[in-house]
Order: structure tokens, then sequence, then C-alpha cells
């Protein structure tokens, strides 16, 4: 019988904030576009499918999509950036910013921690099979 090494309370404390940092993300865009003037789905839809695409992926816990996430959250990072400077700066930019650096960091964490366990997963079941 196999027992693989307890999923560290770091790892499970970072995959929990990525989650839900993302999911507060995609809710804030349905904010912001719901309470907007005119409402233009395409400035909706491109930002949470960037998003939501890789929900399955922090679900089953896939370090690939960690990885890739940290790609595309800089994106939002850098939307969330300039709209801050700019002169009509409003409260959902700054949370947008605030929001895609804990992500970031999160998900850097989780890939790192996850890809951590998993080899030592394979290193404790390499070895009880010798």
């Amino acid at each position: 019988m196999t027992s693989s090494p307890p999923f560290p309370a770091t790892l499970k404390f970072s995959h929990r904030l990525t989650l839900n940092s993302v999911l507060s993300l995609i809710l804030l865009y349905f904010f912001t576009s719901i309470t907007a003037e005119t409402m233009n789905w395409t400035v909706l839809i491109v930002p949470v499918a960037s998003l939501a695409m890789f929900l399955p992926g922090i679900a089953l816990k896939l370090p690939r999509s960690f990885d890739w996430l940290c790609f595309v959250i800089l994106l939002h990072f850098t939307v969330g950036v300039s709209n801050s400077m700019s002169s009509h700066a409003a409260w959902h930019d700054y949370l947008q910013t605030l929001l895609s650096v804990v992500t970031f960091i999160s998900a850097m964490m989780t890939s790192r921690w996850l890809k951590a366990w998993q080899a030592k997963k394979s290193h404790t079941t390499s070895n009880e099979t010798e």
C-alpha cells in the first residue's frame, strides 16, 4: 500500500487564495460592466474568459495551469495599473491591480509548492516499490 506525503498547509492556503482571487477578479469584471452606462460585451467576455479557462486546471491542481495563469494575469495587472494611473481612475481599477498582484503571487507559490509536493510524492512511491 502506497501512502503519499500529506498536503502541506501552505499549499492548501495558496491554492485557496489563488482560486478565491481569480473568482474575485471575475466578479469584479461582471459588477463593473453591469454598473457601466453602456454594456460592452467584448470588454466583459475577454477578461472573464481569459481567467475562467484556468478554473478547471486550478480545481484539479495542475501545476501548468498555475504557470500559465501567472503569464495571463500580468496582462490584467498591466491594464489595472494603466487604468489606475489615468486621470479618471475609479476604485475598481485599484482593486483590479491589487487582486492581480495577489493572484500572481499565490499562483506562483502554488505552482512551486505543488511541483515540490508531486516530486516528493513520486519519490516516496518509487522508494516503496523497490
